[in-house]
Order: C-alpha cells, then structure tokens, then sequence
C-alpha cells in the first residue's frame, strides 16, 4: 500500500487526550496507519499520492455504532406511518411485511447501497444490528473497504413478534436446547469470521432485544463474552410496548432486567434506551454501559432521547448510530443536538463539541478501541475529508459548529479506511455508483411488488398520475 500525504485547512487531531484543530495540517500515512499529524510539511512523503483540500476539514472517519443495511427498502414506505393502537410502531406490521418480501439478492443490493452511501459521507467505521445475513455481511463489507462489525440476529424467538389484529403483540419462544440455536451460530460465526479482512471486520455478540431474549439466553451470551472478547450489542428500553411487556412479564424495567442477568458493562452498547428510567439511566452509568443514540428515527415518530447531555453529565458513554435511512452521520449529529436542546429547553445543551466527540472518539470508546475515532500517530488511518467551501458551509469561522449545523453528508470529498483510499474527490474507487444505484432500483422494486397491502399500509402522500 502506498504512502498518502493529505492536507488541509483543518485537521482534527487530539492534545491531551482533547480533540484540537491545527490550521494548515498535514496527514502522513503508512501501511494502515497515520504516521504523522502537524503544521509542518513532513520529510519522506516526496513520492506519496497527495490529497490537498484547500478548504478541507479533515476529520476522524465517523463511527457508526449502529445500523441496518436493509432500512433504504423502507424508504417512502414508513414515514407518516405506523400501526396507531400500538403507539405509532412500524416494527409488528411493516417492518415485518418488507422482512417477508425480501430474499438474500434483494438485501445484497439494498445493503450495498447503505455501504456506499456510507463511504460518501465519510463514515469509515459501522456496526450492522441483528443481521439476517451475516456471513453475505461479512463479504460485502470485505468487498466495499468498510470497518464493519456485524451482530448476527440473536435472540430465543419461535418466528417473529407480530401482531394479529393491529391491537395487541404475540411475541412467542422456544424453549430447551432449541432456545440457544441462534446464539450457537452467532458463536460459529465469531469463530469463522472475527478479525476478517485484515481485522477490519469483527463480529459481535448480538442478542435482539429483551422482550426477544429469554434470561436463560442473556445468562449464557455474558458466559460466552468471557471466551471471545467481542463487544455485546442491542436493542433495550426502544419502546413502549417493550417497556410495558418486560413490567408485565419480570416486574421490572428492561435495564434492570438486563443488570439482573449480566448483560451491562463497559462491552455492551444499548441501542437507543428512549424509554430509559432515571434508574436505568443509573445502571447504565455505574456499569460503564454505553449507548448507541440514533435521533432522527425516533424524532419522525414525536420520540427522542431525554438528554443527550443529560446522558453524559452522568457519565455514560454515548455514541451515535443512523439506525435507518439515509446513513447521515452529519444530519444524525445535527438532529442530536437539536433534540438535546428542545428537550432541556437549553441553548447549551449538546453543544457541537460535545456531539462530534459522540461520532467519533465516543464511539470508538464502546467499541473497546483506541486505535479509530481519532487521527493521531498509530491510529488506523480512517479519516474524512469534508469540504467546506460549499454554498452552504461558508463562511467558517468555527468548523466544527458549521460542519454540524451546516454541512451534510454530499460535502464529504474524500473517505480513507486502514490506509485505503475509498472515494477521492467524490469519486467511488471501491464500488461503482451506477451498478449499485440500478441494481437498488431494481431490488426495491421488486420487494415492493411482493407486499399485497403495501398501498394500504403505506398510501401515497400525493397521488401519481
């Protein structure tokens, strides 16, 4: 692999553990990692292959904590929408009837689209959630140059949780040695395929969700953390017919019940925790447990996370994760800060600092890691490069502020993971957008055609003639 030197107007490095900005910065790259980071131009790069952003913010590439390749099928199809006697969820009908319409070709083009759309706008690092086709995860992550992690769907579920009249929710389990069946293949998996692709993709143990897990399961799956040292991931206290079916079956709420059964702790990360009580906010703190917070999904539903700073004036470890379309990581960071602050009814609340250290270093952190999240000496060299000349970015005073408040994922220009360059000058040089575009047209389609109520669930907003 070839040495690469970038410059740039900014570049985001660390002092003391903080993150800084150097005005004027240069990046020196070997092999797979950043070998020198400073304002002067570095000896020994004379032959390197440059990228010189005039007006570049060279950032960390941004840490996806949570995700679901499949979400671009949903699109046009959830919003607006949602069963109304189960509290506006789309997870028992309509969720449901895309799972049902959707063979493994169809994903493979849905989930190549949601990794291009990643590499675009600089997310370099992404942790794909109760995957129904890992072991297709794991190539099409070692094909496109992504950092990926994958939690292979995980849980002691008999079927689905679905609901049969749109009123109530039937949630069924195995029991026995059947109950285990799926956590034995997330184990064969994690044998097979952590560390693949030259340790850029790993696997997690990913048990669903607490209403999908009997405690038996969630019992074994901290066993086995013991033997394998993967991060533990899932979904906990996401919505309110969780919250009342963990009261009404345990007696407790969703955290406490995970605390009760071992699965809190500095290598797990729980997705959302919306419905999260003072209590479990507690738990959370006092365990090290960290959180994947994914605004915009929760927000299009009049929900949100209550605070974001909150969260982190208690001391828990917040990440960020896009959870479903479009994979935005700047618009995800924007709306963070936003909803912290409608919450608190506080200007100060989350400020871009603050949020920013979410998507990066905060997420490398509940991924156990020090070497992504951050451009110093001897970290991978993830990086991105946004371009702040643009119509709506200047003019900066404040990078940061303007990066979080103004810019989107379309002002990343560059995208470079374990010393690969993915995309440079907005041009794809691990994937091609044409291929992936059409073949995603074509499966959507496809998927959609196989849904006998889909006008009804989902009715258009403004008819097409």
């Amino acid at each position: 692999m070839a040495d690469l030197l970038i410059h740039g107007k900014w570049v985001c490095t660390e002092k003391d553990g903080k993150q800084v900005l150097l005005e004027d910065g240069y990046v020196g790259v070997r092999g797979d990692s950043v070998a020198y980071v400073g304002k002067d131009l570095p000896q020994g790069y004379e032959s390197a292959e440059r990228i010189d952003r005039k007006y570049g913010l060279v950032i960390p590439g941004l840490v996806d904590i949570h995700y679901h390749s499949d979400s671009p099928a949903t699109k046009g199809f959830c919003e607006d929408c949602g069963t109304v006697d189960l509290y506006g969820s789309i997870l028992y009908e309509y969720l449901t009837a895309i799972y049902a319409a959707t063979t493994v070709e169809e994903w493979r083009a849905i989930a190549n689209l949601t990794f291009m759309e990643m590499i675009s706008g600089g997310i370099t690092t992404c942790v794909e959630f109760n995957s129904y086709f890992p072991e297709e995860m794991v190539e099409l992550l070692g094909a496109c140059g992504l950092r990926g992690y994958v939690a292979p769907e995980t849980n002691s579920l008999d079927g689905y949780p679905y609901t049969p009249d749109g009123k109530r929710v039937i949630i069924e389990h195995k029991t026995g040695k059947d109950m285990f069946k799926k956590l034995e293949r997330n184990v064969a998996l994690i044998e097979k395929y952590d560390g693949a692709f030259d340790d850029r993709v790993r696997m997690t143990l990913g048990p669903t969700e607490p209403p999908a897990c009997r405690p038996d399961l969630l019992r074994e799956v901290r066993k086995l953390s013991a033997t394998y040292h993967v991060p533990i991931t899932m979904h906990a206290a996401e919505t309110k017919i969780e919250r009342e079916y963990i009261r009404r079956e345990y007696g407790m709420d969703s955290i406490e019940l995970l605390a009760e059964n071992g699965l809190v702790g500095p290598d797990v990360i729980l997705a959302h925790t919306v419905f999260a009580s003072t209590r479990e906010k507690k738990i959370m703190a006092e365990t090290g447990t960290n959180v994947a917070h994914c605004p915009s999904v929760f927000v299009v539903k009049g929900e949100y996370m209550k605070s974001l700073q909150g969260y982190t004036d208690m001391g828990i470890n917040v990440g960020i994760g896009t959870d479903t379309f479009p994979q935005d990581m700047i618009r995800e960071m924007r709306v963070a800060t936003s909803m912290s602050k409608v919450c608190d009814y506080d200007f100060r609340s989350a400020k871009a600092d603050l949020v920013f250290k979410c998507a990066t270093q905060n997420g490398a952190k509940a991924l156990g890691r020090t070497d992504i999240g951050r451009i110093t000496v001897g970290a991978k060299a993830d990086i991105a490069i946004v371009d702040m000349n643009g119509f709506n970015t200047i003019p900066v005073r404040d990078p940061i502020k303007v990066l979080i408040s103004c810019a989107t994922a379309h002002n990343v220009t560059d995208t470079i993971v374990n010393g690969r360059i993915l995309m440079k000058d907005r041009e794809l040089l691990s994937m091609s957008r044409e291929k992936v575009s059409e073949e995603a047209w074509t499966a959507a389609r496809t998927i959609w055609s196989r849904v006998p109520n889909l006008n009804e669930l989902s009715p258009i907003s403004i008819p097409i003639l």
